[in-house]
């Protein structure tokens, strides 16, 4: 990215945040008597494209930040590690639709680093080298999985994983501070909740040894001898890490507790608004996005289903402004 090009794109993100939902505007989310009645707010603020679908409402927003990205940098491939958990998905969809009877086209995410298209001939050529080569041994390992199997859980767990590790990776060749910090945030997560279930459940050793994701933070090797003796062990192990202060929230609640840890990330992030110099102004932007469509999600399930006010206020997300 040339300097005249990220003045620029800077520039265009500061114009953007005025448009950023804060915390008053969340508020009145949740404040609406309906769901119709909250999701006129939030067309009133230009969000959606006219249509009364909540779902499409949601998918247009997403496209929109990556649309408008787009539009003010040349090279996306520096926000690959915010891109590459689409890929996976995207890499899921079409190995299950390999085996499934009514493949769905429309569950593909749009602005991956790799493109649909490429994803589609990957599966139909059996052949991975239409996809970059440190996402090939996934892509490879879950199709065998799934051909030998048919367990589509194994499968996820293969791509899941490797999301993560790869997320990671991009963020370590990025030299990005705030890419690397979130990276190995969604691994520390996942692999909490991955060990919290799984002891619950009483999944053996050689099942968190497949899951779990190497981060900062989390021993996975101490967190999986954990799990395996059982959920109060999780609990004592989390306390000799850098999430012993959110050990209430993570045994009462891990939907709390992803909150919490989004909340985290959006502090972090709150320090960029100031910065000129890197990516992390845009980096910032993308997340900030992220995070209010994700709290809308929220809210328009709490709506849907009549959730106690004292439940959705929990679950609500910090915001960038």
């Amino acid at each position: 990215m040339s300097n005249n090009e990220h003045i620029y794109a800077v520039a265009r993100i500061k114009a953007k945040e005025v448009n950023l939902l804060d915390s008053s505007t969340i508020e009145q989310l949740i404040s609406a008597s309906s769901l119709e009645a909250m999701n006129k707010i939030l067309k009133d603020r230009g969000w959606g494209d006219g249509t009364d679908n909540d779902e499409d409402m949601l998918s247009v927003e997403s496209d929109k930040i990556w649309t408008f990205i787009s539009e003010i940098i040349q090279d996306l491939s520096v926000f690959d590690t915010l891109r590459v958990e689409r890929d996976f998905h995207n890499i899921k969809v079409a190995i299950k639709s390999e085996f499934s009877k009514n493949p769905d086209d429309s569950i593909y995410q749009k602005y991956g680093s790799v493109s649909i298209k490429n994803i589609k001939e990957m599966m139909a050529a059996k052949d991975t080298n239409f996809i970059p080569e440190y996402m090939q041994k996934y892509a490879d390992k879950a199709y065998r999985y799934m051909m030998k199997t048919g367990d589509s859980q194994l499968c996820d767990t293969v791509l899941d994983k490797g999301a993560l590790e790869v997320m990671i990776m991009l963020s370590e060749k990025s030299g990005n501070r705030l890419l690397k910090e979130y990276a190995q945030t969604k691994a520390a997560i996942s692999n909490i909740k991955i060990a919290i279930r799984g002891a619950k459940t009483k999944k053996t050793k050689e099942f968190f040894d497949r899951a779990l994701v190497k981060c900062d933070g989390i021993n996975i090797e101490n967190l999986s001898n954990a799990a395996v003796q059982g959920i109060e062990n999780v609990y004592s192990y989390l306390e000799t890490t850098s999430y012993s202060s959110a050990i209430d929230l993570i045994k009462s609640d891990l939907a709390a507790f992803e909150c919490w840890c989004d909340n985290q990330i959006m502090k972090s992030i709150k320090k960029e608004k100031y910065t000129s110099t890197t990516i992390s102004p845009i980096v910032a932007y993308i997340l900030a996005r992220e995070n209010e469509i994700k709290t809308v999600r929220i809210l328009t399930v709490a709506k849907r289903n009549n959730l106690a006010l004292e439940e959705v206020k929990k679950r609500m997300r910090d915001m960038y402004v």
